[in-house]
């Protein structure tokens, strides 16, 4: 997501009229890759990055990362004691990853279809992206 959301931020400002150079793309880039999940998910939905409905979808996962990172650790404890509640715990867990992993899905499909429809030829980028993890593993 923080690719995608730098590159609409920059279209956007084309759009606008500004020359966007290499150093103000990099910038931009490397703002969006600081960001923790919180304000990177405040930067997409201000900047209207994302689809309403995955960004539903994004402040659910964020709900549910804060539980796990704040509470769960704290007061899911003993919970491990408890055959059931432990199962109860890891099938909790295991949603978060299943939706981390759609949502990451959901993005690269969108974020497929802004590069076709501006142009990009995605088959001959994989070809040579390949190519280059190929040559990279020889190394």
């Amino acid at each position: 997501m923080t690719t995608f959301s730098a590159l609409k931020i920059l279209q956007k400002e084309r759009d606008k009229g500004a020359k966007v150079t290499e150093i103000v793309g990099q910038r931009v880039l490397e703002k969006q890759r600081g960001l923790t999940l919180g304000p990177l998910i405040a930067s997409a939905k201000r900047e209207e990055t994302i689809p309403l409905n995955l960004m539903k979808r994004f402040e659910s996962l964020l709900q549910e990362r804060n539980w796990l990172i704040l509470k769960c650790v704290i007061n899911e404890f003993f919970a491990l004691r408890s055959e059931t509640r432990k199962q109860a715990l890891f099938a909790r867990i295991s949603s978060f990853v299943d939706e981390a992993i759609s949502l990451k899905t959901s993005v690269n499909e969108i974020m497929a279809k802004w590069f076709e429809a501006a142009g990009y030829d995605l088959d001959h980028v994989f070809r040579i992206a390949q190519e280059s993890l190929r040559e990279a593993e020889r190394s």
